[in-house]
Formats: structure tokens, C-alpha cells, sequence
């Protein structure tokens, strides 16, 4: 079977994430933040799908119910810059802690 029960809910987290990265990508032209062109319409749409991704997944793995998931896709890939320096800030954090924790113990 080519489309699993599995696959759907992801594919709506993509097509809202999308959406909504063209949504801030428009509002960014009217605004005058975005020149306008097919580089900014691809950032903003793969950060848009990147941080809406966390969500969907963030909320399957703390077992949330579908609304809210989806409510989360929208919030976090329309500010999608925001989540994804946020995540990068916590996994670097994360990342330095380990480290630290390896060489003050001498590697064991």
C-alpha cells in the first residue's frame, strides 16, 4: 500500500507547515523584511517545514492529541526561525554538556 495510516498525519503537518511558511514568506514582502526572491520563498519554506516537523513529531512522542499537534505544526512553522535557533541552541547545550562530561572524567 503506497499511503499507510502512518503517512497521513505527516503529510498534513507538511502541507500546513508549508502553507504557513508561505504565509510568513508574504507577510515578510509586505513588510519589506523579504526582497521577494526564489531563495527567500525556499528558506522560508524549509524552515517553516523543519520546525513544523519538531512539533508533529515532539507531539507524537509526548502521546498529544491531534489537535494539538496540528495546532503546534501552525504555531512553530509560522515562527519556524525562532523554533529552529531555539533547537539548535538546546541540541549545542546538550551537545557540551556530553562533552564536558567525557573529558572531566577522563573518557570513561
Amino acid at each position: 500500500m503506497l499511503i499507510s495510516s502512518e503517512l497521513i498525519p505527516i503529510a498534513v503537518a507538511v502541507v500546513l507547515s508549508l502553507l504557513s511558511g508561505i504565509g510568513v514568506y508574504l507577510q515578510g514582502i509586505r513588510e519589506g523584511r523579504i526582497k521577494g526572491t526564489v531563495l527567500d520563498f525556499f528558506t522560508e519554506s524549509s524552515i517553516a517545514v523543519t520546525a513544523g516537523l519538531m512539533a508533529y513529531y515532539v507531539g507524537r512522542h509526548q502521546h498529544f492529541d491531534e489537535s494539538i499537534i496540528y495546532f503546534s505544526v501552525l504555531l512553530s512553522s509560522n515562527n519556524g526561525n525562532e523554533v529552529v535557533h531555539i533547537a539548535k541552541r538546546i541540541n549545542s547545550d546538550a551537545i557540551g554538556k556530553v562533552l564536558l562530561q567525557l573529558f572531566s572524567k577522563g573518557g570513561k
